[in-house]
Formats: structure tokens, sequence, C-alpha cells
């Protein structure tokens, strides 16, 4: 058994390092941990800011901390409010709108082995 500690982080505290400030698109994104098959992204928005429709590389988890957020994906949306998380399949097309002052963590897994590259 592996008892070594890779890496520890207060979200409290990093919450409050990374506002979105005046920044005119009301977001904030922060990696806070980045290897070849895990990232994990903190993102701090306004009420009102808008990540655009979207798909990710790998699985991905939204895992709201503070605030309230609707997830749109497909024909379907959920709101997120803190303590709720919610699991996308890799390439699900999404976006993100916050209904409140908050941050979510954001966490992208990809398989040990790389796809193989298409074929055309």
């Amino acid at each position: 058994m592996n008892d070594q500690l890779t890496i520890k982080i207060s979200l409290p505290s990093e919450i409050e390092r990374f506002t979105p400030g005046d920044s005119a698109s009301g977001r904030r994104a922060e990696t806070l941990i980045k290897n070849d098959r895990l990232r994990v992204v903190l993102i701090t928005m306004r009420s009102g800011a808008e990540l655009a429709e979207h798909s990710a590389p790998g699985p991905i988890t939204i895992h709201a901390l503070q605030g309230r957020f609707t997830v749109r994906h497909g024909v379907s949306s959920d709101d997120l409010d803190a303590g709720h998380l919610i699991a996308l399949d890799e390439g699900v097309r999404h976006a993100v709108h916050a209904v409140e002052d908050g941050a979510f963590l954001l966490t992208i897994g990809w398989s040990e082995t790389p796809s193989p590259e298409p074929t055309r």
C-alpha cells in the first residue's frame, strides 16, 4: 500500500484566491492538478456568466462548491446547487450558466492508453 500524499489543497482558500474579479467574461479557471490521466480545474463565476457549449476529451464531473449553476447537456438541463455533482461521458456537449456567484470543480479523466488515431 502506498500512503504517499501527492497534493493537498484547501478549496475555500483557492476559491478566495481565484475569484473572477472584473474580467469581462465573469469567470476564471485555474488548473489545480494536471497529469497524463487526470485534470482538476477550479472555475469561479459571477452570476450570469456562461461557459459556452463545448465537449471534453474524456469523462467529466462538475461539482458545485458554492453558488448555483445550470448545466445544459443535449436536450436536457440540470440545476446544480452547492454540494451537488453531475457526471457526463466523454464527448457530451454541455454548457454551464452561473445562476448565482459561485465556484465548481471540474474533473476530467482520460484512459491509461490513448485512443488510436482515426483512419481516413
